[in-house]
């Protein structure tokens, strides 16, 4: 269906409000999907069973299979014809290309996965035309730090990055510390783009506020906050701070802020420039 964000108020929705359907491995909860939300993005929580085999099929889309809760997960990861195996455990997960397939069984404990689906973004060449996915561990990528030191991100996938090869989306997590917060700032389509972009929080620990030019917004564990474009924003945490997954597609999109330019640089967490103080991450 065709997407239509124009006059879409900031939405919240629990995990808890979502129906558990049976699938052959465990249970599905649709946290979004076109149909209801119009939204290109599709996002579910599935539970996987101990024993239990679940199955991610090639597709035209490109998928994100990641590991909220669980241990001792064993995924085959299919790419160009080469299929691997991988042990993972909590947060860790896959990349899926189009055309590239997976799946996961559970050990003798179950699974708790998140899963993300976008449409294959053409809009910017890479030079690679045919990009691959990938099997990843949060706790070995590069995180980053903001000149204020109270909020940490790490990329799953994000071009700039260096891990992946295309601009179908960019995702990983982000910490809070007591009372941290945004910058007020929009995300708006890309000159050179002409798709909608899209953004969400998903919240899995910490509670706090979004607020927006017309009020605020609870928010806590289990809360996915759907951002529409254009609207202007900031999420604050509590004394508890946050834990959350943070998603924008396509990865061609201005964000715009209007105060406190603190907030808009990172840094390399971890490095020295030479002064004592991390490097810029240089980012378009």
């Amino acid at each position: 269906m065709p997407q239509t964000l124009e006059n879409v108020m900031i939405k919240v929705i629990n995990v808890s409000s979502k129906a558990a359907v049976p699938v052959a491995a465990g249970r599905v909860r649709a946290m979004l999907n076109p149909a209801e939300d119009g939204t290109r993005v599709q996002v579910a929580i599935e539970e996987i069973d101990p024993g239990k085999t679940c199955h991610f099929s090639r597709s035209d889309r490109t998928q994100v299979v990641y590991l909220l809760e669980g241990q001792d997960a064993t995924i085959m990861h299919a790419s160009g014809g080469v299929a691997a195996q991988h042990s993972l455990s909590r947060r860790s997960g896959v990349y899926l290309e189009p055309g590239e397939a997976a799946s996961i069984t559970a050990g003798a404990t179950p699974l708790t996965l998140f899963l993300v689906t976008v449409p294959k973004y053409t809009g910017r060449l890479t030079g690679n035309d045919s990009p691959k996915g990938y099997v990843f561990v949060e706790a070995k990528l590069q995180s980053l730090v903001d000149e204020k030191r109270f909020r940490e991100r790490t990329f799953w996938i994000n071009q700039e990055t260096g891990l992946s090869d295309s601009f179908d989306l960019q995702l990983g997590r982000m910490f809070y510390a007591p009372h941290a917060y945004s910058p007020r700032h929009v995300h708006l389509p890309a000159p050179t783009s002409s798709i909608i972009p899209e953004h969400f929080y998903f919240i899995e620990k910490g509670t706090g506020e979004v607020r927006h030019d017309t009020g605020s917004l609870p928010v806590g564990p289990g809360d996915l906050v759907l951002i529409p474009s254009g609207d202007w924003h900031s999420l604050v945490s509590s004394e508890t701070g946050f834990d959350y997954i943070e998603f924008e597609a396509p990865f061609e999109f201005v964000t715009r802020m209007d105060v406190d330019p603190l907030g808009k640089n990172w840094y390399l967490n971890g490095t020295d420039d030479g002064t004592g103080q991390p490097k810029l991450w240089v980012q378009s």
